[in-house]
């Protein structure tokens, strides 16, 4: 018998409507549940073409055992990441926080007042690899909760605060000037991290670097023309961008036979992808290479990605486009319950498909007998390959391509995650107007400009059918693509649109701080609203929102955004490409040097006290003296612990020159120090006995904002 998902609309929720498990989906009747039977909840986030998702469903929400176990002691709740990505964003902040990374299927056990005791990803079926079994966990976590709950609300506090430190907390600038050398410094970093070989950034595996990409050609076109020397870095910032967008046209990522792109590669060069096909993947590389083929000098390189470009435009209107003419979210990696079965060739189907042609063909495509697709889990061939080419054959096997797509056409076909989100969608109209496709960039805003005057912008439509309140990315994203098509099309009427979008930005996204928050301000708040300045599988919503603003002329709401990303782009380069060609282009328009900006200090006006108590020391027997760090913290403010919640706030440090020191740091329970603090000091004399002296190193927030760091000096003297 179906559960409460057979409802739903998602297409994700709807694949686990049979599922043994009591499934509610995310809503108050949910959490009203488990309020009023003091139970837990058991969140299981994950999307439609979720590879890894639907193994988890498969092992365990499919198994009788493990459903029993989840409907005796939790109310269980399925989220599509896609329809709520407040939710997904908050939870997978939690399982970062925890491991150090994160991914999907996202697992997380709340209180009934949704604060996370236990976060993670993927949980097998069975224990292996000194992993514990997902029916382990359940059962652990429900004993947990049933006998020691006091210490499992300690911990869910605990969670909920980091949670809340991290999520609405700017990073402050260092410099505070936004100027060449920063984008000179980006370009130096991506560089170090470039691989020369086969492209892209980083060991395997590897994700198309999009926005990357976008930021690189642009400053290969600007740099030249901005002040100061920059050397070699345009060339290296166009060889970047024109040797990975190439070798991800020729490998296993690309749809050689259908077009369109993978969703990345598990090995270092681009051949053997996660087969998901992603609409905001392909929205992005279809951009990064018309932007590409304006910069390739080489006429070879200028028609591989002109064909890129035709190939998969022509994938997105024949297989993405609904009937409405939105765009659809995504095709699974799964068919007949293999990964990657339907895009997959044994040199026999080939034979079949091609007979005379076919060695040649398999010779150029890189396919062998025994194939050249390795299984993930074992690393062992399997029979099957992956089209790929170690060069371009320039258009020469159109007819064999053809040939395979008809063979092709009679296996079982991935399904469709047919939901058409505002934001992703935004993506496809501008990519698809700068790719020449201007008919069906019209169809497709005309329909979102529909919902726009009628009742509001909707998060998401499917079957027809809009729902949601839009996030920040949904309004940014699309207000991008209604200007490009405004470009190409000389009306009017997507300029205006645009124009509203971004005052319902400013008005209900919008800080005194500086940036956007992503939920609005009258929507849900988990732990806090935070403010995405970094690139993710999606490009920064804010770098977005600060394009927008600058392309509409809002000149004081886009600087705004970047003074506040400024931060980020300084401590994190490689994760902030929107940003930063956002920066570029504020400096080609203030010819080389966009201002500055005041990095904030919330405790300007309430300062911090440092004191050695006792200044002089008198050695015990032992030979070592024993002394205080007292830290007057004033209210409203705190100052990171030693070692405090989130990487990229600076830990309190206690330092001794002309003594040896050992400093005992408080405990604490969230990563902060707050109000009167006291490090405790263990000090023996270097050589002679004297003076020494004390350097205390913190950095002081408040709930929205840090200031930068600070170093104090106290003097002592050892007896």
């Amino acid at each position: 018998m179906p559960n409460r998902l057979a409802n739903e609309a998602s297409p994700y929720l709807l694949q686990h409507k049979d599922n043994p498990v009591d499934w509610w989906p995310w809503g108050e009747e949910a959490w009203a549940l488990a309020r009023a039977e003091q139970k837990p909840v058991f969140l299981s986030v994950g999307y439609s073409s979720c590879h890894w998702c639907h193994v988890m469903a498969h092992e365990s929400f499919e198994d009788d055992e493990a459903a029993q176990a989840l409907n005796g002691s939790f109310v269980s709740i399925k989220l599509d990441r896609e329809e709520r990505p407040d939710v997904d964003e908050a939870y997978m902040t939690a399982v970062q926080l925890a491991h150090g990374h994160g991914g999907w299927p996202m697992s997380v056990f709340l209180t009934p007042d949704k604060k996370p005791f236990f976060a993670g990803t993927y949980f097998p079926r069975e224990s292996r690899g000194g992993h514990p079994s997902f029916l382990q966990v359940v059962n652990s976590l429900a004993t947990a909760w049933r006998e020691s709950r006091a210490d499992v609300e300690r911990t869910a506090d605990e969670f909920a605060t980091a949670l809340a430190g991290v999520m609405e907390r700017n990073l402050p600038a260092s410099s505070g000037v936004l100027d060449v050398q920063l984008l000179d410094r980006a370009v130096e970093a991506f560089h170090q991290d470039f691989d020369h070989e086969h492209g892209g950034f980083g060991d395997r595996p590897k994700f198309p670097p999009h926005a990357a990409l976008l930021f690189l050609c642009d400053y290969a076109r600007y740099r030249p023309d901005l002040p100061g020397d920059s050397g070699e870095l345009p060339g290296q910032a166009a060889l970047m961008a024109l040797l990975t967008l190439e070798r991800l046209a020729l490998g296993g990522i690309y749809d050689h036979v259908g077009g369109g792109f993978h969703r990345y590669s598990t090995d270092d060069r681009w051949l053997l992808p996660h087969f998901e096909k992603m609409l905001y993947d392909n929205a992005q590389l279809l951009t990064a290479y018309s932007e590409g083929r304006k910069l390739a000098g080489d006429p070879r390189l200028q028609a591989l990605f002109d064909r890129t470009v035709e190939r998969t435009s022509d994938w997105i209107e024949r297989e993405m486009t609904a009937e409405s003419g939105l765009y659809m979210s995504a095709l699974d990696a799964d068919s007949e319950g293999e990964e990657g079965l339907y895009y997959l060739w044994t040199t026999g189907e080939v034979d079949e498909a091609l007979t005379d042609r076919a060695p040649g063909f398999a010779a150029t495509f890189g396919l062998t007998a025994g194939g050249n697709y390795l299984d993930e889990a074992t690393g062992r061939t399997t029979g099957r390959n992956v089209l790929n080419l170690e060069r371009d054959v320039e258009g020469l096997f159109e007819s064999e391509l053809d040939a395979l797509r008809n063979a092709r056409s009679g296996r079982v076909r991935p399904g469709t995650d047919h939901k058409c989100l505002a934001s992703w969608n935004g993506l496809t109209i501008g990519a698809m107007a700068q790719a020449g496709r201007v008919t069906e960039a019209v169809r497709a805003s005309r329909s979102w400009l529909g919902f726009l005057e009628d009742s509001g912008l909707p998060h998401m439509v499917t079957d027809g059918r809009p729902s949601g309140q839009p996030f920040l990315d949904d309004l940014a994203f699309l207000a991008d693509g209604f200007l490009d098509l405004a470009d190409v099309t000389e009306d009017d009427t997507w300029r205006s649109a645009a124009m509203r979008l971004a005052r319902q930005m400013v008005e209900r996204h919008g800080g005194p701080s500086g940036g956007c928050t992503f939920t609005a301000h009258d929507g849900e708040a988990l732990f806090g609203r935070s403010k995405p300045f970094m690139d993710n599988a999606t490009p920064s919503p804010n770098g977005v929102a600060a394009r927008v603003f600058r392309r509409l002329g809002l000149s004081t709401e886009s600087r705004a955004v970047l003074d506040a990303g400024l931060g980020w782009m300084e401590r994190a380069p490689a994760a902030t490409p929107t940003l930063l060609r956002e920066a570029l282009l504020a400096l080609v328009s203030a010819g080389g040097v966009a201002g500055r900006s005041e990095p904030a200090r919330p405790t300007q006006d309430a300062q911090i006290g440092v004191t050695l108590v006792p200044r002089e020391l008198e050695p015990d027997d032992d030979g070592f003296a024993y002394a205080e760090i007292v830290l007057d913290i004033p209210e409203g403010v705190h100052v990171n612990s030693d070692d405090p919640a989130a990487k990229w706030l600076v830990p309190t440090d206690v330092e001794v020159d002309g003594a040896y020191a050992e400093a005992a740091y408080p405990e604490n329970k969230d990563g902060t120090y707050r109000g009167r603090t006291v490090i405790g000091l263990r000090i023996r004399a270097a050589g002679a006995q004297g003076r020494f002296e004390v350097r205390v190193r913190f950095q002081s927030c408040t709930e929205s904002e840090c200031s930068l760091p600070e170093v104090r000096v106290v003097e002592g003297r050892l007896k």
